[in-house]
């Protein structure tokens, strides 16, 4: 065997302080093509073929390549060939994303043989694609004949163009670098130039930057041997020959010149109503050689806004009147960098002068005998109860007019630097070391990913960045540890320095988003125009139509028999989960049970499950605000308690901020939901728990738990704390109001969650967005009356009914070496000190309790329907539709806990349940039948099914839809045809993928220390004894399944889809002005404020 591959370079990226990555560079000897292989312990094996790009103009042509790639090479020439593969080889298919400077394709296989099979045809289709003009057509842009236009990648851009931080961004980049820089266009594309993109114009783009030369493959796995080595031997040498042109060319740097406009007013689509806009920051930042410099920086930024405690935060966020809802500093290594410090949710208009005031600091300090309302009375007098007048903030009238935000943040900026970081010499240090933690916790949970982000930063570096003039820059960001341990040790004038000339003298650019709610109608009418103009210059519609069709056709996924059989099929006994041990410990003292997973982690995962069930209905609308106070509230600690290390001889009220700080240092993250599972205001998958998950050292660990029960036993909110609170709580609202998908989930989790007779609401209806605005807003209005207390009342009655003994479940994830038991007993210790005496006494739980320390049974939640519910909503804010059809599905998915587990599974009662997820995952794959039917015209951007096993739904889902009429009718369509041709849409093949994904599946879900973690959780809540139980009784269902089941299961709950009389739930969201086809039945308009005000679902 030739060699083509030669050893270029041996590295170690830094995993951690103490640990490394082991990578090899391999270089083709005649061609110059990269290929990085990096050895890591995950059970997965990732690739990422990296190709620097740079856009050149708004017609999106990066993007438009890196769809049409998927479409067939020289070598493959048949559409869905490449996923087919992939899917068939422990996968979910194949992925890829765009960049301001670089496209990326990827994969993730569950076997290093897997994805060997792939690599050739992937290469194939990134060097060799075939880019033929039907793809185009059917793949980036066509209109029909009614002008309307359709095309994945318009569609994709339809949905996003608009949206209020794609539009920052645009705005931003061309103020920061000029417009006609590197990155002042749109890589994506903009709606209008995707129309005027010619095929040939992407030939053109590949042949630029497409050459083997230019491009660099990482391969992250646990690699057994040299056998991903002879693999890079025995490619093609065709596969490999250098096309196209060496793309690396210095990018200019030059910065715009210091009178050049540095700001600009921009207004986004905005639904009326709509109170909060956003101001976002920009500096020029280090070059890409000088990492040093890059990380120093970052950090700085993430001192200024990582944590409540921050200095922005505190200025512009945790007070009674926010000037906004959130701040956030970042990092994008663009060329030079980018330094952004992002403000949402900044009050807009009259919202804006009718906020509540802005409180001081405050201390600890041990005061003898201060009860929590003494505290309230002493936070309060800072606000005055007087006159409104009084207390508005002179700054919130203004935050929109010219430069005035802008001023604001300077000067803040500037007396951060004149106190020298508020006189804390260790500040930076200190954010330092809790930057190093993050990383090194994200490098455990993610290494794939993180490598993906630094090798790519490095490549794009080695072909753009003057600094390397070509030449390769990988390795370069390898030690970041090190440097992250040098930066530690820099004085206070050295991170001073930093801030003087990357922020405070540095030209910034800012945007100030504003909302419109005449902007969305005019899209929509500019969008109608175009359409008109579009069907003007069709001739002959029918053969305008036939031409549409033709190319549709001819990039659908149809593979020969001959190209099936070729599919190689890896052997399953190559994949493999994380190693890990998981038990059911003794949890001495107040809980209810305690899960340990252990294995190999640097780290402690934490999560503290309370049931909610005890809360009663008055108290339920206020479990939202309860959860975003745990963590953000004083804590009034008793005498007795330990606090610093000692024992209190008095009570201590420790501010929030102080606690905010402390934890910060003592984790790596933390957070409370209502809910596991939870999308905030919109959904979860189990509703009736508060959840307190913390991500910690081994040595922090008792510092943590005694922290963590100690804000749930003790937290202290005051009056300001509540305004404060809610108030960003409703910026989050407002934001997720301008996001279509959100919103549509949103929507339908409102109708499809029926009251139940004679018990409280579902906690997922109170915690609704569509609830929670309302019930936020009064919180508000009363606490800016001086009328807190009420809520003050509910929040400690809350706080009441969740300490109750043997009431929680504690999750934990620990080093392999670590002694667990005593890890239990340690948190067990601080539930019950925290506890009130006579809980103190009462007798443990029984061993039934243990076994199964979830008791949270299915229950159905859809409503009792005649007949089917269809509502379409409008949205001024969205310019794509979105759509959900839900319809009962009640299947046995899991054991009953109190039969015996083996004599179950001899019987698999839940083979329907696996037949259907098996159905499902055949029918929405990459390139399968559902992307063939909606996709692939331009219909919409993403369809799929979901199974919701605890609510007991079938749902369908269609996102980022041009049009979403059709989306359902081709759904239709496709059902009848799978009904009508059933052996051509579910064959031996399509099965065999089928059973492929859902290995992968089950491997990604155990394939890091806190996925284990949470595996653990979910499989305890679903009834399982052990993770262990719960792989069995899937792998043995998944074993079973046999084509007479898929049928079966299709017949009795997919087709009901298309059933008139079946009581499915339909949600449309839509732009204003779209009217739904009559075809899809009768749908009810009803607006977002119906939606708040129907507690009936129907």
């Amino acid at each position: 065997m030739a060699v083509q591959f030669v050893r270029e370079q041996t590295l170690a990226y830094q995993k951690s302080a103490t640990g490394h990555i082991p990578a090899t560079v391999f270089r083709h000897r005649a061609h110059g093509l990269r290929v990085v292989q990096c050895q890591v312990a995950q059970p997965l094996f990732s690739l990422a073929i990296f190709v620097p790009t740079l856009p050149g103009d708004d017609k999106g042509l990066p993007h438009t390549l890196e769809h049409l790639v998927f479409c067939g090479s020289q070598r493959h020439a048949h559409r869905g060939f490449l996923d087919a593969l992939a899917n068939c080889n422990f996968s979910h298919g194949t992925n890829a994303w765009t960049a301001d400077d670089c496209t990326c394709y990827t994969l993730t296989a569950a076997s290093e043989q897997a994805l060997l099979n792939v690599l050739p045809a992937y290469l194939d289709h990134v060097l060799r694609p075939q880019l033929r003009a039907e793809q185009f057509v059917a793949e980036v842009y066509h209109h029909d004949e009614r002008g309307r236009g359709h095309g994945v990648v318009f569609s994709e851009m339809l949905a996003t163009e608009n949206e209020e931080a794609e539009v920052a961004e645009r705005h931003l980049a061309r103020l920061l670098f000029g417009a006609g820089a590197a990155y002042g266009p749109v890589y994506g594309g903009l709606t209008r130039d995707i129309a005027r993109l010619a095929n040939a114009e992407v030939v053109d783009y590949h042949r630029r930057f497409y050459g083997a030369g230019n491009l660099t493959v990482l391969l992250t796995g646990p690699f057994a041997g040299r056998r991903l080595e002879q693999a890079l031997q025995a490619l093609p040498a065709d596969l490999l020959e250098r096309r196209g042109r060496d793309s690396r060319a210095p990018i200019d740097c030059t910065p715009p010149p210091r009178h050049a406009r540095a700001w600009e007013r921009v207004p986004f689509a905005a639904d009326p109503g709509a109170d909060t806009g956003s101001v976002r920051f920009a500096w020029r930042g280090p070059a890409s050689e000088d990492v040093a410099t890059l990380v120093a920086v970052e950090i700085l930024l993430e001192y200024l806004a990582e944590e409540a405690s921050s200095p922005l935060s505190r200025r512009f966020v945790e007070r009674a009147q926010p000037l906004a809802s959130s701040v956030v500093g970042t990092i994008k290594e663009t060329i030079p960098a980018s330094l952004f410090i992002t403000f949402e949710g900044v009050p807009y208009g009259a919202a804006g002068s009718e906020a509540g005031s802005e409180t001081g600091s405050e201390t600890g300090s041990e005061t003898g005998s201060e009860t929590d309302s003494e505290a309230d009375s002493e936070a309060d007098s800072e606000l005055s109860d007087g006159n409104d007048n009084e207390c508005e903030d002179p700054d919130l009238p203004r935050l929109f007019d010219d430069g005035y935000f802008a001023a604001l943040l300077h000067r803040e900026l500037v007396r951060i630097h004149a106190s020298r970081f508020d006189g804390d010499e260790q500040a930076l240090p200190r954010a330092a070391r809790q930057y190093a933690q993050r990383l090194a916790q994200s490098m455990e949970s993610r290494p794939d990913e993180m490598l993906q982000q630094i090798i790519g930063v490095e490549v794009v570096a080695s072909h753009f960045a003057p600094g390397f003039a070509g030449k390769s820059a990988l390795g370069t960001r390898a030690r970041v540890f090190d440097v992250v341990a040098d930066l530690a040790r820099r004085p206070t004038d050295y991170w001073l320095g930093l801030l003087k000339t990357w922020l405070i003298d540095a030209r910034a650019c800012h945007v100030v988003m504003v909302p419109d709610a005449t902007l969305g109608a005019r899209l929509e009418r500019e969008r109608r125009q175009a359409e008109r103009e579009n069907a003007a210059r069709v001739v002959d519609r029918d053969a305008h139509r036939e031409r549409i069709a033709r190319a549709l056709e001819s990039n659908r996924v149809d593979l020969p028999a001959a190209v099936r059989a070729a599919i190689p099929l890896p052997d399953a006994r190559g994949t493999a989960t994380l190693p890990h041990r998981q038990r059911v410990l003794a949890a001495p003292g107040a809980l209810a049970a305690a899960q340990v997973v252990q294995c190999d982690t640097e780290f402690v995962d934490v999560q503290l499950h309370v049931p909610l069930g005890a809360v009663p209905e008055a108290l339920r609308p206020y479990l939202v605000l309860f959860q975003a106070l745990v963590f953000s509230s004083d804590v009034a600690l008793p005498a007795g308690a330990c606090y610093g290390g000692r024992v209190l001889a008095a009570p201590l009220r420790v501010p929030h901020d102080d606690v905010d700080r402390q934890l910060a240092e003592l984790t790596t993250s933390r957070g409370c939901a209502v809910g596991l599972g939870a999308e905030p205001f919109v959904s979860a998958w189990v509703d009736e728990l508060l959840v307190l998950a913390l991500h910690t050292a081994p040595a922090q660990y008792a510092a943590v738990a005694r922290w963590t029960m100690q804000l749930l036993a003790f937290g202290a909110p005051t009056r300001a704390r509540i305004l404060a609170v809610a108030q960003n709580l409703l910026g989050e609202i407002a934001r997720i109001k301008r996001d279509g998908d959100l919103m549509l989930m949103a929507a339908v989790a409102r109708l499809s969650a029926a009251d139940r007779a004679g018990r409280p609401r579902w906690i997922e209806n109170h915690a609704s967005l569509f609830d929670q605005e309302r019930v936020l807003r009064q919180i508000v209005a009363d606490a800016r009356r001086g009328h807190a207390q009420p809520t003050l009342d509910s929040l400690a009655a809350i706080r009441r009914l969740l300490l109750r003994p043997h009431a929680a479940v504690l999750s934990l994830c620990v080093p392999d070496a670590a002694d667990a038991q005593a890890y239990v007993d340690a948190f067990a210790a601080e539930w019950h000190a925290c506890l009130p005496p006579s809980a103190q006494r009462a007798p443990p739980p029984g061993p039934a309790r243990a076994a199964r320390p979830f008791d949270m049974p299915c229950e159905p939640r859809l409503p009792a329907l005649a007949q089917a519910l269809r509502v379409h909503v409008t949205l001024k804010s969205v310019q794509a539709a979105s759509l959900a059809i839900c319809i009962p599905c009640a299947l046995s998915a899991h054991p009953d806990p109190l039969e015996d587990f083996d004599a179950q599974l001899a019987r698999l009662p839940a083979r329907d349940f696996y037949a259907l997820c098996m159905l499902l995952e055949l029918l929405h794959r990459t390139d399968g039948p559902l992307y063939n039917a909606v996709r692939g015209p331009g219909f919409a951007y993403s369809a799929y099914f979901a199974v919701h096993t605890r609510a007991q739904q079938l749902g369908f889902y269609c996102s980022r839809a041009a049009d979403v009429s059709r989306a359902v009718l081709a759904l239709q369509t496709l059902l009848g045809q799978v009904a009508d041709a059933w052996d051509e849409h579910v064959g031996a093949l399509e099965i065999a993928m089928a059973r492929s994904a859902m290995v992968f599946a089950s491997v990604e879900a155990q394939a890091s220390p806190q996925a284990v973690l949470s595996q653990s959780v979910s499989s305890a809540v679903d009834g399982f004894a052990s993770l262990e139980l719960k792989n069995r009784w899937r792998n043995a269902h998944i074993d079973a399944v046999t084509p007479a089941d898929l049928r079966r299961v299709f017949d009795q709950h997919v087709r009901r889809f298309f059933d008139p009389d079946c009581p499915a739930i339909a949600v449309a969201l839509t732009p204003a002005d779209t009217q739904l086809l009559p075809e899809l039945g009768a749908y009810t308009r009803r607006s977002l404020a119906e939606l708040s005000a129907t507690k009936d679902t129907v």
